[in-house]
């Protein structure tokens, strides 16, 4: 589910459905056939392999389109997808010991000669499957009541220990992706450092005649490189540059991220071109509004944080932009197969920043309006120790820098040098939208 972390009643109305799973078959009907044997209604399996089979469907949806931040829901998912293999392991083994004896069964059949008993025997052998009920070694049952209680157990803990909007005013967290976003807006350029050369040298590739016109292609440069690069920021450069701003009509910035959606893609380059709202649905529409917008234009188009792999979706969404008179799109990825898929010029690939220019951005960031002779010799050796560290990747000594702006405890500062990077790994790992190092 995209947009707010699922509702409460969003939630509510998830646990219903799995509730209504869990409630499928009663306790199972068993009658004793010896000290060590059962006999069971093959309904009781039946139900509790379309119990299985129910629950793994809905934790499948649950993965593939809900964003559930919530660890009670997160908990009763994990325990339902524990009994649900639980489940499928006493079915198999069910299976299994049918098979065994209705083998032995025949086997014993084949050796009566006389026909009135061998008669007997074999009906005896397919009375069970007539009857529907068939004997299980009584360990069995145990398990398959434990299954039950655990159900119930998990019912219990869904109806009295979740919270419900009687319980007080829900706040929302809003979601990753969103607070992931990036926009053509450029906070400081005074605190971005080492990359004037490449902002030059894209600017004058894109301005240059051989790259304006792309025949039957609209003409892509690629801006591809590790987490953490600065691809993004050079992108902001390059978009911002007085160069660009001239000889561009329209400037369209696009945020995509993992999910290559051509309807959404196509709707906020039309947005951004008109300044309102294009509610069209249909991709028909879509394009051909985009083809009208864009038509004898020259149009520069930022496509930030692409991870579409797939030719026919790329092309299907650049077809409209064809109908400008210049169309120049500048993308930025960390796939090196998205950047072979989609330039038309070579790409870009920025290169880490040097220690000095990694020094100059951290003390911006750690000891802001300050020399660096007004700080404790110490900080300043810890500090650089810290950069040595960050091996030029910019967010990196970014992040790091604001973790110990206006610290003075020496103590803190080792402990960052030491620590600081497998928190960030940690942030990064649980999608912390600080630490997108894009």
């Amino acid at each position: 589910m995209s947009g707010l972390v699922l509702a409460s009643l969003s939630i509510g109305t998830a646990w219903e459905k799995l509730s209504s799973f869990l409630q499928v078959f009663a306790a199972p009907s068993m009658a004793p056939l010896s000290s060590s044997f059962l006999a069971m209604d093959l309904e009781v399996l039946r139900k509790l392999e379309r119990t299985m089979r129910r629950i793994l469907a809905t934790l499948r949806d649950a993965e593939e389109h809900w964003n559930i931040q919530e660890e009670s829901t997160k908990l009763r998912l994990r325990e339902l997808k524990e009994v649900a293999h639980e489940i499928e392991y006493v079915v198999k083994e069910f299976g299994y010991e049918t098979d065994r004896r209705k083998m032995g069964a025949l086997k014993k059949c084949t050796c009566i000669h006389h026909g009135t008993k061998r008669k007997r025997e074999e009906e005896n052998v397919s009375h069970s499957e007539d009857t529907g009920v068939v004997e299980v070694p009584s360990e069995f049952n145990s398990r398959v009541m434990k299954i039950k209680e655990r159900l119930k157990e998990i019912m219990h803990f869904s109806n009295h220990f979740s919270l419900s909007e009687d319980d007080g005013e829900r706040w929302f967290t809003p979601d990753i992706i969103s607070l992931r976003q990036t926009s053509s807006f450029v906070f400081d350029e005074n605190r971005i450092f080492g990359r004037d050369k490449d902002k030059d040298l894209i600017v004058e590739k894109l301005l240059s005649g051989e790259q304006r016109y792309g025949g039957t292609h609209v003409p892509v440069m690629a801006i591809v490189g590790m987490e953490g690069l600065g691809k993004t920021t050079l992108a902001q450069l390059v978009f911002n540059d007085l160069r660009m701003r001239q000889s561009f009509d329209n400037h369209v910035w696009v945020y995509v991220s993992e999910r290559f959606d051509i309807n959404t893609i196509t709707r906020n380059i039309i947005n951004s071109l008109t300044n309102r709202t294009c509610h069209f649905t249909e991709l028909a529409d879509l394009q051909e509004k985009l083809a009208d917008e864009v038509k004898d234009k020259v149009v520069l188009l930022v496509l930030d944080d692409v991870w579409n792999e797939r030719a026919d979706c790329w092309e299907l969404l650049c077809t409209p932009m064809l109908s400008a008179r210049i169309c120049q799109i500048i993308l930025t990825t960390r796939s090196e197969e998205v950047a072979r898929l989609v330039q038309t010029m070579p790409s870009h690939r920025p290169s880490c920043l040097s220690f000095d220019e990694g020094w100059s951005m951290f003390k911006q960031v750690a000891f802001p309006g300050k020399k660096e002779f007004d700080n404790p010799t110490n900080l300043i050796k810890i500090g650089k120790s810290i950069v040595q560290k960050c091996k030029g990747l910019p967010l990196t000594i970014m992040k790091l820098g604001s973790m110990l702006c206006y610290e003075t405890d020496e103590n803190i500062w080792d402990d960052v040098l030491e620590n600081g990077f497998c928190s960030l790994k940690e942030s990064h790992h649980e999608n912390s939208p600080a630490l997108d190092f894009s």
